[in-house]
């Protein structure tokens, strides 16, 4: 059952888009899911990694432990397949022995709101990378109205993750999978960009 879980799991993310709609929000307009006030602290706020081709790389990014020194719940997870990369950001295609630092940002710590580095990184829109987010310790009062009630489970049904290209560019729904059971977003990522988990 594990593989068949995963098997559909890869077809659902491979049917989402990049973006949906004509249409972008201004930042004015997007409701970014910020950490709840009791989140533990981030183990860091930046981590980086070398992607292979020809080699499955991921990164992950965790929450502290019961110390500064621990990991404790996974906050962020980055996967590159052996056949991820595409095009470097000078546009240039990948060859075999070609490898590249990745690094990912979380630009707020208060917020699910990440950066990813190089600008311009394209990967295989055949076997893109994937991104999963936890957002188990966000605030679960997403309206902000002081209590956790059906209008925040509504809005929870809402969430995904979207991307901008700049900061003065509009931000575009990428149509992630919402696992609400498990407070978890997965998404396919076909280039870099920033990310955040709003409605």
């Amino acid at each position: 059952m594990r593989p068949l879980f995963f098997g559909l799991t890869t077809l659902t993310l491979l049917a989402c888009g990049d973006s949906t709609g004509p249409a972008g929000v201004p930042d004015s307009q997007l409701h970014i899911v910020v950490q709840d006030p009791l989140a533990p602290p981030l183990y860091a706020q930046q981590d980086t990694f070398w992607a292979h081709v020809g080699q499955g790389r991921e990164l992950r990014m965790y929450y502290q432990g019961a110390t500064p020194t621990e990991t404790g719940d996974e906050f962020l997870r980055f996967e590159v397949p052996g056949n991820g990369l595409l095009r470097k950001p000078d546009g240039s295609l990948f060859q075999p022995t070609d490898s590249i630092l990745i690094t990912v940002t979380v630009v707020d710590p208060t917020k699910f709101f990440f950066h990813f580095e190089p600008t311009g990184l394209v990967f295989n829109p055949d076997q893109p990378a994937r991104l999963k987010a936890l957002y188990v310790h966000a605030n679960h009062d997403f309206n902000g109205d002081g209590v956790v009630d059906a209008q925040d489970t509504a809005i929870e049904s809402l969430l995904d993750l979207w991307k901008r290209e700049s900061p003065t560019d509009p931000w575009f729904k990428i149509g992630a999978v919402n696992f609400e059971n498990l407070d978890e977003l997965d998404a396919n990522i076909f280039s870099f960009t920033s990310y955040a988990i709003a409605w």
